[in-house]
């Protein structure tokens, strides 16, 4: 007999509306769910649940390591829920008597690919109310950029875009089109609205074939892009020179030995551009679209910005 159960995938923080097909007690199939919010398509990580619920490498119980740390093989046992929460319990409670409870972290694997997120706010309670204050996050490169950068920078995590009302859209290392559909959905409808479309990434994957800007950039080289475009803005005056003097660190950089402004050329090489590298002509369209465009909107997602993917 088949059920049709609707819900939502939780391999991500999308959570993208779904309904899970299940025969005779069996999740046989996870199909997209277009009444919800989210639902209107669903990426190959919800489409692989049956096979991630029914894998032989899925854990079902508790393992408990029999060998010393280091070993090669760490000859894993089951033990029940009961067992793994008393020697836990136990052994969290023996460190924050001998040291303190902040001797104690709390660490929680990716929201990426796992159905950890929805537990987050409560492994912070959890944390808090032990009486510690180290709570640790895994992350993927591409990730913590946009995670920790606005809240260090801004002090609030990133936002989410209202892609739908803006006037110009730029994705900066970021293809919602295989990772994240809902903000796919909600770009493609503001295309259709008219916003403009600029894409910087070495490949024209996802929306880069149809942008109305595709800045090819060679791995490695975003920041000198981003500099050519602040180059842009500070040339034809296209900034907030009060915002930038009362709440920036150093606009401008000045070189230690001779006091003049920093160049670039000190360090940057040919060897870093390709030759469909964007041109100045290219990055001066972008900066137009960009601040011709009220609002805008930013989405980065940078992983090619790391020197060590260039060629040594």
């Amino acid at each position: 007999m088949e059920e049709r159960v609707p819900g939502y995938c939780a391999l991500c923080i999308s959570h993208c509306g779904c309904t899970s097909i299940v025969e005779d007690g069996r999740l046989t199939a996870v199909e997209p769910d277009p009444a919800h919010p989210t639902g209107s398509a669903i990426c190959i990580k919800a489409m692989a649940a049956p096979d991630l619920v029914y894998s032989s490498e899925r854990l079902t119980s508790p393992l408990r390591r029999t060998t010393p740390k280091g070993d090669d093989n760490p000859n894993w046992e089951a033990i029940s829920w009961d067992e793994a929460l008393t020697e836990i319990s136990s052994r969290v409670n023996a460190q924050a008597a001998a040291d303190g409870p902040e001797s104690v972290a709390f660490s929680v694997t990716t929201p990426s690919g796992t159905a950890i997120a929805d537990s987050f706010p409560w492994v912070n309670r959890l944390a808090h109310a032990f009486g510690s204050p180290n709570t640790v996050f895994a992350t993927e490169n591409c990730n913590w950029h946009k995670d920790f950068m606005p809240q260090h920078t801004f002090g609030t995590p990133l936002g989410m875009p209202d892609y739908e009302l803006s006037g110009c859209i730029l994705l900066w290392g970021f293809n919602p089109s295989t990772s994240w559909l809902a903000q796919a959905r909600a770009i493609k409808t503001a295309r259709k609205n008219g916003t403009k479309l600029i894409v910087v990434d070495p490949r024209s994957a996802g929306f880069g074939k149809g942008a109305d800007q595709w800045l090819r950039v060679r791995p490695g080289s975003d920041g000198i892009l981003a500099m050519a475009l602040a180059s842009m803005l500070i040339e034809n005056g296209w900034f907030d020179r009060e915002f930038i003097r009362d709440w920036s660190n150093g606009p401008f950089l000045i070189r230690d030995d001779n006091d003049r402004f920093l160049s670039g050329s000190r360090y940057f090489c040919g060897s870093m551009f390709w030759a469909s590298s964007p041109s100045k002509r290219q990055i001066l369209n972008a900066t137009v679209y960009a601040c011709g465009a009220r609002p805008s909107c930013v989405r980065c997602v940078i992983t090619s910005s790391r020197l060590y993917t260039l060629p040594q």
